[in-house]
């Protein structure tokens, strides 16, 4: 969508009474807030009930409103007290009273009229209401503003709950009417993305929480513009849209990628490390060199990173003889229970520069919940830390890593090895060790080197403060799918696409399985977020993200050379599950394969479990003892994530 980023957000305030003492018929006051012009446009509340071939998007048709006569609601500044004056009053473009469930014809058990009439009624606490919020734009009322993106639809379909507020859906029988998703299927708690019928699920890693506020929806797409953005060019990966004059030339002679979404596919992961020769450009390779005392220090050539890509001084791309493609891949078998072989495959590198002494090799992992796990209290996490081991060996210890721009030592949530403390720290350092650009935290190239270079190098020119905090919200506010445990209401004669094949029974019971196992030993399945959160949206939510945040010991198969911090060669924090049903369908067509764990190394889920030791390794023993329906539902359940 060109310009998405601008002018395509507004804000809608819903004023529910039903909670208030004395109040015996609930109503709504829906306020709708712009800042431009729009063609036409507004929020259909309730649904087209006598519309035989409606099967879920309320009072639409393909892409746009049945009616684009709505009235325009003129822009209007935010007030001072954050509520709308509209001169026309309640039930004008902008304001809406909504004070009772709509009559409409009966419908059949198959969704077809039965001839019957039902009348309205008054609204009551609980009520469900699909509502459809859609606004136009045209050329002309843009022009003003620089902006030619046309006439563009900009929504999706909301669930609210009289009483309770938005909620994340799914549809039940029997045209699939948009019901609230039960709790336990909240991955990311009340802003989880609902279930998808659009058959688009590439996108579904680039979703805002469900709850997310008017101010923060625009923070949402400007950051999403920066994460799609070229730091050499400025331009941006999808078609139309303008270039980001900020950001062209920011990158240094030599980088990784030159955007996000280069390494992290669609807000997902990298491309797998699947094809002998393959250049690992988008993915990250962490080096060092070790001293006379056996420590490890910045490599004098490649610095902590090895930048592949490298332009001239006029911009003209050069190979500067830094490449690290596939060299071959080591494999071996292991046989299950059942008899059934699986190969266990590892990629070697192959350096067209020097070979460091230490080298790692990292996928650029899923962006989903970030702000939410950044929102979990710090003591709920040091809380899950083990002095000794358990049973099955399963320890846990945080990691504690400096932060850059005040020095002080902090507990580490984010990266592989839970190197980094905030989210900010992450995309600053993210910016410079994969893409050579600069910031506020990193202020030259010669940070890639480590604190003592970083002081000692000055500043250089990088991105602006304020990009860099849109960048830090953007991560913030990319919501995580809710689990997809129980099965959707298709209408009769309607086939559920892929994702959407749910076997409820098979899912619970790898769910059990989990559990049995003592996955969740270190998948954590639940925690509660903070009070605490800049973002109201990611405060004192239910999370089930399956993980701990915390290191383990996973044993000599799965160790690098690299120290982060507390986190020795072996050590890993543990991946948050959330979301990992849909990790091939969010790599999409394009070429790559998706891969798990830390380098990419496992084609399957099932490779995955099978590289576990360590502190895993009686998990993953009792996973090998499965039989192919245990293994078949245990798998069933992973993929609902």
């Amino acid at each position: 969508m060109p310009q998405y980023f601008k002018n395509r957000t507004w804000g809608v305030e819903i004023i529910d009474n039903s909670k208030v003492r004395g109040v015996t018929r609930p109503t709504l006051i829906v306020n709708q807030y712009t800042t431009v012009d729009f063609l036409s446009g507004g929020v259909a509340f309730f649904r087209g009930f006598d519309r035989p071939g409606v099967t879920g998007y309320g009072w639409m048709s393909p892409g746009e409103l049945v009616d684009r006569n709505v009235p325009v609601c003129k822009p209007t500044a935010y007030p001072a007290n954050d509520r709308l004056t509209n001169a026309n009053g309640i039930n004008g473009a902008c304001t809406l009273l909504i004070k009772e469930y709509p009559g409409h014809g009966g419908l059949d058990a198959n969704g077809m009229p039965n001839g019957t009439d039902v009348k309205a009624r008054a609204l009551t606490a609980g009520d469900i209401i699909e509502v459809s919020p859609s606004m136009f734009s045209t050329t002309a009322a843009m022009a003003s503003k620089g902006d030619d993106g046309g006439i563009r639809y900009y929504s999706y379909e909301w669930t609210y709950v009289v009483g309770a507020g938005l909620r994340p859906w799914y549809g039940v029988q029997p045209r699939l009417n948009g019901v609230p998703l039960p709790e336990e299927t909240l991955s990311g708690g009340l802003g989880s993305v609902s279930y998808n019928y659009s058959d688009n699920a590439l996108f579904m890693f680039q979703q805002p929480h469900t709850n997310i506020g008017m101010q923060n929806m625009q923070r949402f797409v400007e950051g999403r513009r920066l994460v799609h953005t070229n730091f050499t060019t400025g331009d941006h990966n999808e078609d139309g849209n303008d270039r980001y004059a900020p950001a062209v030339g920011l990158q240094g002679q030599r980088y990784g990628q030159s955007a996000c979404i280069a390494c992290h596919v669609n807000n997902g992961r990298s491309p797998a490390p699947a094809a002998l020769n393959q250049r690992l450009d988008t993915m990250a390779v962490r080096v060092a060199s070790l001293n006379a005392a056996g420590q490890q220090v910045p490599h004098p050539q490649y610095g902590t990173a090895i930048q592949m890509n490298a332009v001239s001084p006029s911009g003209v791309p050069q190979n500067w003889g830094n490449s690290v493609s596939v060299g071959g891949f080591t494999t071996r078998k292991t046989t299950l229970a059942d008899g059934t072989q699986v190969e266990l495959r590892k990629p070697t590198l192959a350096f067209e520069g020097p070979v460091p002494q230490v080298v790692s090799l990292r996928a650029a992992p899923p962006m989903i919940g970030t702000g939410l796990l950044e929102a979990v209290p710090e003591a709920d996490i040091l809380a899950r830390a083990r002095s000794t081991p358990d049973a099955d060996g399963v320890k846990g210890l945080p990691n504690y890593v400096y932060e850059p721009e005040t020095g002080a030592v902090r507990l580490g949530r984010f990266g592989w090895k839970a190197a980094k403390a905030t989210l900010r720290h992450q995309a600053a350092d993210a910016l410079l060790l994969d893409m050579a650009v600069t910031s506020s935290v990193y202020r030259n190239r010669a940070c890639m080197a480590g604190p003592v270079a970083c002081a000692a190098g000055g500043a250089q020119p990088g991105i602006s403060e304020a990009d860099l905090q849109s960048i830090t919200q953007y991560l913030a506010l990319v919501a995580v799918p809710a689990q997809r445990s129980i099965a959707s209401g298709f209408p009769k004669g309607v086939a559920p696409i892929e994702e959407l094949k749910v076997d409820p029974q098979q899912v619970a019971a790898g769910s059990k399985l989990f559990q049995g196992m003592r996955c969740a030993a270190c998948h954590t399945v639940e925690m509660k977020t903070g009070a605490g959160h800049l973002f109201a949206e990611l405060r004192n939510q239910t999370i089930r993200p399956y993980t701990d945040l915390l290191l383990h010991d996973m044993g000599p198969e799965l160790a690098d050379t690299f120290t982060e911090g507390q986190a020795q060669g072996s050590m890993w924090r543990t991946a948050p599950l959330w979301g990992i049903g849909y990790t091939e369908k969010v790599m999409g067509n394009g070429g790559g394969k998706a891969g798990y764990l830390h380098d990419g190394r496992a084609r399957s889920l099932t490779e995955a479990i099978l590289w576990h030791g360590g502190e895993g390794t009686k998990a993953r023993q009792r996973f090998e003892n499965l039989s192919k329906t245990d293994r078949d539902a245990l798998l069933a359940f992973l993929k609902s994530l």
